[in-house]
């Protein structure tokens, strides 16, 4: 049998999504710049934070500002979603040209 998600339980859905794909991106930034001063491993982070969370919240703040606007929502929502997906955006592009740039060969190879 198929279960309809009501429209503003799929809202919170979204809004969780975006708020906690930020919240990632957020605490993985202190923790690369300990790794770095640590000399620890920072592949993992960086996957996390480049791979997963940033184009989480990219695609989940577009998607929750796309969605109809309740009565009176806090006013942060909109705002954080804006922030979130214009920086995460921005991110996303970036990665976008530089492997486009790796795939056609225009940076060099190891020294």
């Amino acid at each position: 049998m198929f279960y309809m998600i009501s429209p503003l339980t799929f809202r919170r859905i979204v809004r969780l999504a975006f708020v906690l794909a930020a919240s990632v991106v957020l605490v993985c930034m202190p923790w690369v710049l300990v790794a770095e001063a640590m000399g620890w491993y920072q592949r993992p982070v960086h996957i996390l934070q480049s791979l997963v969370a940033v184009p989480v919240a990219f695609l989940s703040s577009g998607l929750f500002l796309c969605l109809r606007i309740p009565e009176n929502p806090p006013a942060w929502e909109r705002r954080a979603a804006w922030a979130v997906f214009i920086l995460s955006g921005a991110w996303v592009a970036m990665l976008v040209l530089v492997w486009v740039a790796l795939s056609r060969g225009m940076f060099p190879g190891p020294a």
